[in-house]
């Protein structure tokens, strides 16, 4: 009889709330102070509108899950969408041609306007306006508008957008910036401050004009100028269709970070990676030797990882999570999976993006009981190359291994708990 994992055994349904949380990729339990003492909680029935009727209205229901306001469409598939509450920068009431009907207008912090019709009736739109405006009260009492501007800025959707941004601007289709003389800037990190993986030091796997990354980039300038980004982004279903066309190596991360809700972990959990590594500076156990072992046998075809500086940024990575949770440790093809990721990847994000989705990964059983993978990673590799001559250079090879290992949830479960 096979082993049933620990996990398997106690698990137990997730209750309403938590379904809701893990529905619009939520950080699974929220702080006490941004809760508050009361129980703001509250859905209503609701009908979106973006950019005052510029785009297609969506009827659905509308959650207050505090920190977070929610939407989601009636079909739960054309519009979902996570905000921050700290992230909206003003609420009004506004007059609509039709009697009777209660709209608010939400200006959110990219300057993006929604309008959202309240088609309940008027005494639970005015208890939910209660709700929100106590909502939004504690989040400015602990001064989380302020730290937005901040966080924003180590996205790269934020160099991206700006018009007049000249590295926006100036980007060429293999990923490098060209400077006021021509030349080529091959090391746009010390211009700014957004976090990227080492594919903006060492490039990117494969070639940039084949994979079109030019028109790539700009199909998705466009939707996130309209439809808001990082934070604030509200997926329609144009945004379906334009993660099926492919992500841009640039903005992989961001992206792969906005929409895993993985940026929200990130956001309301600031400082957790740098303080484990500080809080275990010099610290060894079993788990750090095994990792030691294995480093130089990660990827060693990508530049990054002949590098020391990329073979420190995949050792600090896999030493955060071994010691913030000690039971699983270090387990088989962690540093292989971890160092694709970087890829593409900052060190800071990738430990929250890599949390996202837990619950689901448990129950697929691919962890025994030692916290060793069980046949998976096997697998996986083996159905990522399409021939003996692929290797991680071919980026369509190192995305198959990504893909294979996501969605038969190798992946999520090694940073279970890191932002906890």
């Amino acid at each position: 009889m096979a082993t049933i994992s620990t996990h398997l055994r106690n698990y137990k349904e997730p209750t309403k709330d938590q379904a809701q949380r893990l529905f619009f990729s939520l950080p699974p339990e929220p702080s006490p102070e941004d809760v508050g003492p009361v129980d703001n909680r509250f859905e209503i029935n609701a009908v979106l509108q973006l950019n005052e009727g510029q785009e297609d209205s969506y009827a659905g229901k509308l959650y207050l899950l505090p920190p977070y306001l929610c939407f989601v469409s009636l079909d739960r598939r054309s519009v979902k969408t996570s905000v921050p509450l700290s992230s909206i920068r003003r609420v009004e009431r506004v007059n609509h041609p039709r009697a009777g009907v209660f709209q608010l207008g939400l200006t959110l912090w990219h300057g993006m306007k929604i309008n959202i019709q309240l088609t309940s009736l008027r005494p639970t739109a005015d208890q939910f306006c209660v709700h929100l405006r106590d909502a939004l009260k504690i989040q400015l009492d602990l001064g989380r508008m302020k730290q937005v501007k901040q966080f924003v800025k180590t996205c790269y959707s934020e160099v991206l957008i700006p018009i007049s941004n000249p590295e926006a601007d100036n980007e060429r289709e293999d990923g490098s910036i060209m400077t006021d003389n021509g030349d080529v800037d091959g090391n746009p990190l010390t211009k700014t401050n957004y976090h990227g993986g080492l594919g903006l030091t060492f490039k990117f796997p494969g070639d940039a004009k084949k994979l079109r990354e030019g028109s790539k980039l700009k199909l998705w300038t466009t939707y996130l100028r309209s439809h808001g980004r990082n934070l604030t982004l509200l997926r329609y279903p144009h945004c379906t269709r334009l993660v099926q066309v492919g992500l841009p190596n640039r903005l992989r991360g961001d992206l792969w970070e906005t929409l895993s809700g993985s940026i929200f972990l990130r956001f309301s959990n600031p400082g957790v990676y740098e303080g484990i590594l500080k809080a275990n500076e010099g610290r060894t156990s079993t788990s750090t030797e095994e990792i030691e072992k294995d480093l130089n046998r990660s990827l060693p075809e990508y530049p990054a990882y002949q590098h020391e500086k990329g073979i420190d940024t995949l050792r600090r990575v896999l030493t955060a999570y071994s010691w913030k949770n000690p039971e699983l440790g270090y387990c088989q093809a962690m540093n292989i999976l971890t160092a694709a990721l970087l890829m593409f990847v900052d060190a800071l994000p990738i430990v929250p993006l890599l949390t996202v989705g837990q619950i689901h990964v448990r129950r697929t059983g691919f962890l025994d009981t030692g916290g060793a993978l069980r046949q998976a990673p096997t697998g996986i590799l083996q159905a990522s190359f399409q021939s003996p001559g692929d290797t991680f250079t071919d980026p369509k090879a190192a995305r198959r291994c990504m893909a294979h290992c996501w969605t038969n949830g190798c992946l999520r479960p090694w940073f279970n708990g890191v932002s906890q």
